[in-house]
């Protein structure tokens, strides 16, 4: 069985053995909506959240990350991130596109394996700072045959990010305090 890439009706899709493949509609699948809250101030975590630069620390398969573009970090910044998955070592590039200190920070990667938008939200409660995060994911080239299971490992990798994230932010305080 070979499937062949092409273009079906202006839009990008898939032959088996010569007869266009139907890949369904995925959009609702490809969303992940994950929240976390922080015990610690808004400043302090949006500012350690929205610098790519502290991804090698806190997010899985991530194992360099660092900012390529000069000066602060706002819209248009850029930053420069490394994964390690499949044994496959894989240099990819992040960027801001908004970015609203303490309330609002939206991001892409327009990797050719899984580009993504991530928005994530931040707002102060009692106990610190809540972040709801979201992120859309779209597979490329015959990676999207594989969108419903790569959104469940995604989905599980997104608990594990935040727990994460919560972990280290907040033992970090202690230990600075």
């Amino acid at each position: 069985m070979t499937l062949h890439q092409t273009a079906c009706n202006g839009k990008e899709c898939f032959l088996l053995k010569g007869k266009p493949l139907t890949l369904r509609n995925n959009e609702g699948r490809n969303r992940i909506d994950d929240l976390v809250i922080i015990n610690l101030p808004i400043q302090e975590v949006f500012a350690y959240v929205t610098d790519h630069a502290n991804d090698k620390y806190w997010k899985p398969f991530v194992t360099e990350s660092k900012q390529i573009s000069a000066g602060p970090i706002g819209v248009g910044t850029l930053f420069e991130v490394v994964i390690v998955t499949l044994k496959r070592r894989i240099a990819d590039q992040v960027e801001v596109l908004e970015y609203e200190p303490y309330h609002w920070y939206v991001y892409r990667s327009n990797s050719q394996l899984f580009a993504f938008t991530g928005q994530l939200s931040f707002s102060t409660v009692v106990s610190g700072t809540h972040i709801q995060g979201h992120v859309n994911f779209h597979a490329q080239g015959l990676w999207k045959l594989f969108t419903p299971f790569l959104a469940i490992f995604f989905r599980s990798q997104s608990k594990q990010t935040f727990a994460r994230l919560k972990q280290i932010m907040e033992i970090s305080e202690q230990k600075t305090a």
